[in-house]
């Protein structure tokens, strides 16, 4: 036979019980008749903004791609002018951003971008001298972000540094302008690869009494992760 609760026991366990029963709320028949059928679940209703949403920047457009993407690239370059012939070979890593969200653009195209890359490398003929640079460009899909294949076109400029210098030259640190055209050949894990043709400049805008500019052509490989 189990023992029995102390009677002090008892009457606080009894007394717990009936004030939770009191505090419990009871079903309202109002709104058991106002409530929609099982069958109909109730519209949600919208909800206004909340200061901190309404503070937010607007983003110009909506792209499952961004806010941003990272990429990785090989450069190939041949030194056309001056001669004799030099080339070149460059690893470049990159981020891309939302143009109008980068320089805070209302109503910005949506089929425009904003890249930022760095690159370090070397000359490959005719010895190995060190480059490096730094760029920004605008980078746009004229025909749209959606098919089998994304042309593009990309313009900028940027600092690049040489170790060699051709006759003329004057510094080893000058201005870089690039301009591209690309394709981009979109996979379904988003990690796109692309290819590009660019024409890849550096002077030093006349800030030195010595500004022989140096042009070459690079062929880009890389891929989106």
């Amino acid at each position: 036979m189990k023992p029995a609760l102390p009677k002090p026991l008892f009457k606080s366990a009894l007394l717990l019980l009936l004030t939770c029963a009191a505090l419990a709320p009871l079903p309202s028949r109002a709104a058991d008749a106002t409530a929609p059928p099982a069958s109909q679940p109730a519209l949600s209703q919208p909800t206004a903004p909340t200061p901190a949403e309404a503070a937010a920047p607007k983003k110009a457009f909506a792209d499952d791609r961004l806010p941003d993407q990272h990429g990785f690239a090989l450069d190939y370059g041949y030194v056309y002018d001056p001669g004799p012939s030099r080339t070149f070979a460059m690893a470049r890593g990159f981020a891309i951003y939302d143009y109008g969200s980068a320089w805070r653009m209302d109503n910005c195209p949506n089929t425009l971008r904003f890249k930022v890359e760095a690159a370090i490398g070397s000359t490959l003929t005719p010895k190995s001298d060190i480059m490096a640079s730094v760029n920004m460009l605008a980078v746009k899909y004229p025909f749209g972000l959606t098919g089998k294949v994304l042309p593009y076109g990309e313009a900028g400029i940027g600092i690049i540094y040489t170790q060699f210098r051709v006759e003329g030259q004057g510094l080893h640190f000058n201005f870089n302008p690039l301009l591209g055209l690309g394709l981009e050949l979109p996979q379904q894990d988003g990690k796109n690869i692309f290819g590009a043709v660019r024409l890849h400049h550096l002077s030093n805008g006349e800030l030195y009494h010595e500004n022989r500019g140096v042009n070459s052509v690079v062929l880009q490989v890389g891929r989106m992760f």
